[in-house]
């Protein structure tokens, strides 16, 4: 197959597909398109400046996961004890060993 073959083919694909071809270079200049695609990218980086990155994002929930546990474990009315509740017991209290 030529290269004559491959456009009529993929014309006939696109046609079957209900998709638009377009059949010239098109009328917008590249400097134009460059120039739309700048400001474009600008606005997107605009709304996003102030979103958190995957690192802080992690550090987040790392800090809530710990606040989480520091809130099971309290402080027992002896001494050196622990208490804390695990999901499947009620309170449990161990003595902590200096």
């Amino acid at each position: 197959m030529t290269m004559k073959h491959w456009i009529a083919k993929l014309d006939d694909f696109l046609k079957i597909s209900e998709r638009d071809i377009l059949t010239h270079a098109g009328s917008i200049s590249h400097e134009e398109a460059l120039s739309q695609v700048r400001a474009e990218y600008e606005k997107h980086r605009q709304a996003h400046l102030n979103d958190a990155s995957p690192v802080e994002r992690h550090f987040l929930q790392a800090a809530k996961e710990v606040q989480k546990l520091a809130g099971r474990r309290k402080r027992g009315k002896k001494k050196g004890e622990l208490q804390w509740r695990s999901r499947h017991t009620k309170i449990q209290t161990r003595a902590v060993v200096p």
